[in-house]
């Protein structure tokens, strides 16, 4: 199973560009929560420049034994299909 799931939509039909969703059930712990949502922004940075639609990510439980490479590497397959 995935540890990101990221959902893309047409431009506007959100507040904002990215919404990034990590539960209590991913850690108790606030500080680790922060981690990774801080991650998955520097992520989708880039993405978001060049992007004209908006998106929800949703960080499961097992994204929390994944370092930051690993993170990126699993947010970009979805992003781009070939790769």
């Amino acid at each position: 199973m995935s540890s990101v799931v990221v959902k893309v939509r047409s431009r506007g039909s959100q507040k904002k560009q990215l919404i990034i969703v990590v539960g209590k059930n991913v850690s108790k712990k606030a500080t680790q929560r922060n981690l990774l949502k801080r991650r998955m922004r520097a992520i989708m940075q880039p993405v978001l420049k060049e992007s004209s639609k908006d998106y929800t990510i949703i960080i499961r439980p097992e994204a929390l034994n994944l370092s930051y490479q690993e993170l990126r590497e699993e947010t970009i397959k979805f992003l781009i299909p070939n790769s």
